[in-house]
């Protein structure tokens, strides 16, 4: 429900001001949408743009039998308008609940029990990085089932959000996450042997999975690859280093140099 208004004569002030009606937006059954004069509310001129945005949105969850996930500060001229103009859409019986107040909601959150609740959210992050690598398409190439590249996927996304071994990981997917939801493997196939399998055949193709990653990372950021030179020539030691195998060769060499020169 919203409010719409058009310009009228105050009859007290004698001047043009808004005349606001409650109005429902429906769906025929030629599947067009129409509106339709819940209630004429009148003039409200001392109500702000914004309590009036609040008056129409709590009417709305009203009569939706809904409640505001987050919490408004209270206003009192909002909530006495909001409870006067309910009483007279009861009183006008232009709804299709009559008695919305009364019904009982279909989900009873203080009552709410969950049967099988799993953790998604660093999971589908870490998936998406691995679809913006391209890593499906790659194991594809190297000779990789689709039924392996997604125990693949799951692993290393597991992996990732949960670094333990191979048996704590398989009781991790099947009990708590839903890593599974998203790479397409069946949980229920999930073993720590299947898994020990599945790392053997990434290492075998880890040549092919570092040069992809390189060139793929590259071509995410913009990166170019460089080399970089470290001189070392400068090292020195401190203290007689007697018994060292690295600083008396040196030493040598260097003291050697000396007399040639």
């Amino acid at each position: 429900m919203y409010f719409k208004f058009s310009l009228r004569k105050h009859p007290q002030s004698e001047k043009l001001s808004g005349y606001y009606r409650l109005v429902e937006s429906y769906r025929n059954a030629d599947n067009r949408i129409c509106h339709r004069t819940i209630l004429n509310v009148g003039f409200m001129e001392d109500l702000t743009a914004d309590q009036l945005n609040k008056i129409q949105k709590q009417l709305t969850e009203r009569y939706g039998c809904q409640q505001s996930v987050f919490l408004e500060q209270d206003d009192p001229t909002v909530n006495k308008y909001v409870e006067e103009l309910w009483q007279r859409i009861l009183a006008s019986k232009n709804l299709d609940l009559l008695q919305a107040e009364n019904l009982s909601r279909m989900v009873n959150i203080d009552t709410l029990r969950h049967s099988n609740a799993r953790e998604i959210g660093a999971e589908n992050i870490i998936y998406q990085m691995w679809e913006k690598l391209q890593l499906t398409p790659l194991l594809r190439a190297v000779g990789f089932t689709p039924e392996q590249a997604m125990l693949a996927a799951t692993q290393v996304v597991s992996r990732a959000v949960y670094p333990a071994s191979e048996l704590k990981t398989a009781r991790w997917i099947q009990e708590n996450s839903a890593v599974c939801e998203l790479t397409g493997y069946n949980s229920d196939k999930i073993t720590k042997d299947k898994l020990y399998q599945s790392a053997l055949r990434l290492y075998r193709a880890k040549d092919s999975l570092e040069k992809h990653l390189s060139n793929r990372t590259n071509e995410l950021f913009d990166l170019a690859d460089k080399i970089i030179l470290f001189d070392l020539t400068n090292t020195y030691f401190e203290g007689r280093k007697e018994h060292s195998q690295l600083a008396i060769p040196i030493a040598i060499v260097r003291q050697k140099q000396r007399e040639t020169e």
